[in-house]
């Protein structure tokens, strides 16, 4: 529901309507104020949609959330940090969101729509952010999750009949809405076009590394790459940290809640094994042998699906033993050895034939294995309630004494030490700073931005965190000397060696390739070839370079290229173009046509919002807006 709104407000019609309205009406600030004058509205209103207004207030808190969503998402803990065409973007996202809902407001009213209570009730005890650990709707987490957002209860619930009425609105006129098979036809030829590639990898593996050079090389090699060899910036930092983690680690917890606890979240501690595997379904044993024996003998997955043309190739990830439908299929899957053939075996649905990628162990954790972690989740949940009142108090206790007198009753947690930017420790170590990535990562993004001797502030950080710091000493980043970085000039040299020499046999290679009108007549009997190699455009696993799969759709037949991977340099000739039948994969075809229906049901949508937009005609009050966001009074480019 909530990703729905998030396409709704932002990623529709009118979103992009009003999102080019909004900046037109901010490329009018600094030149009068042009924009108010035609608006005529009062200066208390941001905007007017049919007969209804937007309050400054209302726009205000929709501005101040979504500056307070985007700082915790860069780790930044002042929000007026952000740069200025960030904060307007900001300001443009919330007023699309609530002209959006004045709109369908407006809209609904017109068409006789009224959502009831017990449908938005409905609503939100649907809502998983809202659900306890139970699955059921839980009032405490409501409370929590609205009050971290900066909702009331009635702004919520504002949303959620908002998002009830566009629904009502929209979703009939999508209903039937199917794309032209012609469409159809042409955009699965052209997803579903495959390349044939002849191939050859030649791995930095196989290449020995030289012997190191004398001193006089390595030194020449770290003049030139001294940028590579330089020790980061260092700062050391004495940190309190409160949190609800923080504070529910310190609670008393009984033993009986926890085992409740443990009931309630039985399927999170006691996992069965998981399986990710390839399967053939062929119709004859004789076909599934002979398929077998292809995998075995090392031919890609890719490669195969195209050669058993009458079988049937299934994907599964992640796949339980209860999860697959067929009882002797799921035997061979969990009984194969990860990596092999396994097979052909008689199923229900043919003779199959498998091979294990990945495995999954089963989680099977009893309640003291984890009665650590139930106490800590519980005494979080609880520790909401608290967090203010001790907010508070580590506040005072700061502004009375600095970090050095924080009460040991408040449940803060403390630490101190010496860290780069990225969180390492001089020894190449994490540093052992508390709480969540995202809490860590506002901590390190702080210890970078304040001065040492900063007197210590209190601020709030992502998930309902606050912490303080202060930075104790600063160790400016510097190159490292020669004799410091001696082994990482060495090896650095080695590996560069390797890859130059890797590069001089691929381009000889490539080429010959070039002259022979094909891979084949130079390299088909060298180790590692490989011929008729089919890849597809969507293609993201297999044996070759992501960049050369996409290169490979751009050249045509009988042409050769050669890219470097990840593990070596790959040359390669394009020899021929399929065009799969899509009789023969109907299911393939079927999900192209279902892509398709629903962006030709989204083309109608956008019309119809967009009528919708143009009845309500709104109107922008840039100069309300500026006076909520203070973009006015920013110097050019100061960004804060």
């Amino acid at each position: 529901m909530l990703a729905m709104m998030r396409r709704v407000f932002i990623g529709s019609w009118l979103g992009r309507i009003l999102a080019v309205l909004i900046l037109l009406s901010f490329g009018a600030w600094g030149i009068g104020d042009f924009a108010s004058s035609i608006f005529g509205g009062g200066a208390g209103v941001v905007a007017r949609v049919g007969g209804h207004e937007i309050g400054m207030a209302e726009f205000q808190r929709t501005y101040e959330r979504g500056l307070a969503a985007a700082a915790e998402h860069q780790g930044l803990s002042d929000p007026t940090a952000l740069p200025l065409p960030e904060r307007r973007q900001i300001a443009v996202q919330a007023l699309q969101q609530l002209v959006f809902q004045s709109v369908i407001a407006d809209a609904a009213h017109r068409t006789g729509i009224v959502v009831p209570d017990q449908v938005v009730r409905d609503q939100v005890f649907a809502e998983k952010a809202f659900q306890g650990p139970d699955g059921s709707f839980s009032r405490t987490a409501f409370d929590q999750r609205i009050a971290a957002a900066g909702f009331t209860e009635d702004q919520l619930l504002a949303i959620f009949r908002a998002q009830a009425a566009a629904t009502a609105l929209i979703e009939p006129i999508r209903i039937g809405t199917v794309a032209p098979p012609e469409l159809v036809r042409r955009a699965y030829a052209f997803a579903a076009e495959q390349r044939v590639l002849d191939m050859i990898t030649l791995p930095f593996s196989q290449i020995s590394p030289p012997a190191a050079p004398d001193e006089a090389t390595l030194h020449r090699y770290y003049d030139d790459n001294t940028d590579r060899f330089t020790a980061p910036e260092y700062r050391r930092i004495k940190l309190v940290l409160l949190s609800p983690a923080t504070i529910g680690h310190d609670l008393q917890v009984t033993e009986a809640d926890e085992r409740k606890a443990y009931d309630e979240l039985i399927a999170r501690y006691q996992v069965p094994e998981k399986r990710s595997v390839q399967v053939l379904i062929a119709s004859s044993q004789a076909e599934a042998v002979q398929l077998a024996g292809l995998w075995r003998g090392g031919i890609a997955w890719s490669q195969l699906q195209a050669t058993a043309k009458d079988a049937i190739p299934v994907s599964l990830d992640d796949a339980t033993a209860a999860g697959i439908p067929s009882p002797d299929l799921a035997r061979l899957v969990f009984a194969a050895t990860p990596g092999t053939v396994a097979g052909p075996s008689k199923t229900e649905a043919g003779w199959a034939v498998v091979r294990v990628s990945k495995v999954t162990p089963a989680d099977d954790r009893s309640f003291a294995q984890v009665q650590d972690e139930l106490h800590d989740m519980i005494g979080t949940q609880r520790a909401a309630a608290l967090l203010p009142a001790r907010v508070q108090k580590l506040q005072d206790a700061i502004a009375g004494g600095g970090l050095d007198s924080i009460p040991s009753d408040l449940g803060a947690a403390a630490a101190e030490g010496t860290l780069d930017a990225q969180g390492q420790t001089q020894s190449g170590d994490p540093a052992p700073l508390p709480g969540s990535d995202a809490v860590r990562k506002a901590i390190r993004a702080q210890a970078f931005a304040a001065r040492k001797g900063d007197v210590p502030t209190l601020m709030q950080g992502p998930e309902s965190s606050w912490f303080a710091l202060v930075v104790e000493q600063v160790t400016p980043a510097a190159p490292l000397a020669f004799v410091q970085a001696a082994d990482r000039v060495r090896a650095d040299w080695q590996r560069d060696a390797v890859r130059h020499t890797d590069e001089q046999q691929a381009a000889a290679l490539y080429n010959a390739a070039q002259k022979a009108h094909g891979l084949a007549a130079v390299a088909g009997n060298r180790p590692g070839f490989q011929r008729d190699v089919v890849v597809r455009r969507d293609q993201t696993t297999g044996p070759m370079p992501a960049n050369l799969v996409q290169l490979a759709f751009s050249l045509a037949p009988g042409t050769s290229t050669m890219v470097e991977g990840p593990d070596g340099f790959t040359v390669a000739t394009v020899t021929g173009v399929r065009h799969p039948d899509p009789t023969a994969n109907p299911l393939e075809y079927a999900r192209a046509r279902q892509s398709l229906d629903a962006a030709t049901a989204d083309d109608v949508e956008n019309g119809y919002v967009e009528t919708l937009q143009g009845r309500a005609n709104p109107k922008i009050n840039a100069g309300a807006v500026e006076q909520v966001t203070g973009a006015g009074n920013a110097t050019g480019g100061s960004g804060s």
